[in-house]
């Protein structure tokens, strides 16, 4: 039926080419061919497969009852016909093998065989796959796009490929067909059809990853990661703590001059990360992760799990954050929620002030002075930027205004500027005249509101994320 030196050849490149254990190939093969008899000529016979290990030779076996009677000659055979067939020490109630001749299996019968080894090899390809992939699970993994499509990613990664939903990108990201991606292995699932991995580049744990690959403590156990929040592609806050009091975990993980943390915010497209000192005490933790706002006081509900924070009125915008982003982060780190309130509305509403938080009443003095300096400085400069001497007004076209056309007063004069329009000065019925004039008008009032005094946005007003960087830079 097959020839077995092509067999063995055949079964020696998929195991090359699949990574396939060679028992499994062969009993793929066996069952296949089993099934196949079965389904063509007898689906209750016993069918017993044999592949030789050395020639790759093929024998089929059909199990038969030796019977004294009998009824079905597919399953059973008489005891005078099995006495002349296998000796004469067969008895009733004996089981003997019938070979079968290959030549009985039909081209349908050859086809089947063939379709059923195609499965079982590819469900031998999954295992494979997954046994090889499984300890990958969480694991940072390099892939190239293959497909690029509205609600996925597809990558192609060695043997296998991972699937993104476009979801577990940052929302900055953009890939091609082609490109490298450094993703997470979120999950191994052996039963996708599209990939077997499930990758992912807004999980927590692709920041861990990342910070374990730069950070050589974090590697080592030395340094540990407590607790993540992330804002994927925008803010990040991670919590550390070092199990070794002589090493810093906070200037560990940032580097020399942001050697370590700058590689990392350069794979999330400039994400920024705060990082802070994990506490196993509640108030010491919240105080940390508000890091570099200071806490002036701070009142714990255990049980209800919230915080009432005050902070100096000149962070408070840098404590809370557009729309609240940097709140919730904090928030999301610890588990806790925070009622954040700043220091003059504390005092007008009678809170009472612990001073137990990371400040003190001459320290706060000293950083309100510090802030309107940073404030008046750069205001300064503002107003260095508004006094640069504009370029020069381009030639405006003069008209000439006939006399008995302008509105005067009673001595002599134009009306006041408020009671006069360009209508006046022309013909109701010189049409023309008036609407170039118009025009002309209307350029002249674009071009200087080119110098008209620009304000800073509220926003950039309110929060002031150089804080932040200003804080990091010297550790």
């Amino acid at each position: 039926m097959i020839d077995g030196a092509k067999l063995l050849s055949t079964i020696d490149e998929i195991v090359k080419e699949k990574q396939i254990n060679r028992t499994i190939i062969l009993e793929s093969i066996k069952e296949g061919i089993k099934k196949a008899y079965e389904k063509h000529f007898d689906p209750e016979a016993t069918i017993i497969v044999n592949i030789d290990n050395q020639t790759g030779q093929i024998t089929v076996q059909k199990e038969l009852k030796v019977v004294k009677k009998v009824e079905d000659d597919l399953l059973e055979i008489g005891l005078n016909e099995a006495k002349k067939e296998y000796g004469e020490n067969v008895t009733i109630g004996d089981t003997v093998y019938e070979p079968i001749n290959s030549e009985e299996f039909s081209r349908l019968a050859i086809i089947q065989v063939g379709q059923i080894i195609k499965q079982q090899i590819k469900e031998a390809e999954k295992d494979s796959i997954f046994d090889e992939y499984i300890n990958e699970k969480g694991n940072l993994m390099n892939g190239v796009v293959i497909a690029a499509e509205e609600r996925y990613l597809l990558i192609e990664v060695d043997r296998t490929f991972a699937y993104m939903p476009r979801k577990n990108l940052i929302f900055s990201d953009h890939y091609d067909v082609g490109d490298q991606i450094l993703f997470l292995a979120e999950d191994v699932n052996k039963s996708k059809n599209a990939g077997q991995i499930t990758a992912s580049r807004t999980s927590n744990d692709f920041l861990a990853k990342l910070m374990e690959r730069e950070v050589p403590e974090i590697f080592e156990k030395v340094i540990e990661i407590k607790a993540i929040a992330r804002d994927p592609g925008r803010r990040s806050k991670i919590a550390v703590f070092s199990h070794n009091e002589n090493i810093d975990p906070i200037g560990a993980c940032v580097g020399t001059k942001g050697s370590r943390i700058n590689k990392v915010t350069e794979e999330l497209n400039d994400e920024k990360i705060d990082i802070c000192i994990y506490s196993p005490n509640n108030k010491e933790f919240i105080i940390n992760s508000l890091s570099p706002v200071k806490v002036i006081s701070i009142v714990t509900n255990d049980k209800n799990k919230e915080a009432d924070v005050v902070v100096p009125d000149e962070q408070l915008s840098l404590a809370i954050g557009k729309g609240g982003s940097a709140a919730k982060l904090v928030a999301k780190l610890t588990k806790w929620k925070l009622n954040i309130i700043n220091y003059s509305e504390a005092l007008a509403n009678k809170t009472n002030i612990l001073w137990n938080g990371n400040i003190n009443e001459e320290e706060l003095a000293e950083l309100q002075i510090k802030l309107k300096d940073k404030v008046k400085e750069k205001q300064t400069k503002f107003e260095e930027k508004q006094r640069v001497a504009p370029p020069e007004l381009p030639e405006v076209e003069t008209f000439e205004i006939i006399e008995e056309h302008l509105v005067e007063d009673n001595n002599g004069y134009l009306d006041n500027e408020e009671n006069y329009h360009v209508e006046s000065l022309v013909e109701e019925n010189d049409v023309d005249i008036q609407q170039e004039l118009q025009k002309e008008i209307a350029t002249i009032e674009d071009t200087l509101s080119f110098f008209e005094e620009n304000t800073p946005d509220k926003d950039d007003e309110e929060i002031n994320y150089d804080e932040y960087d200003d804080y990091y830079a010297d550790k």
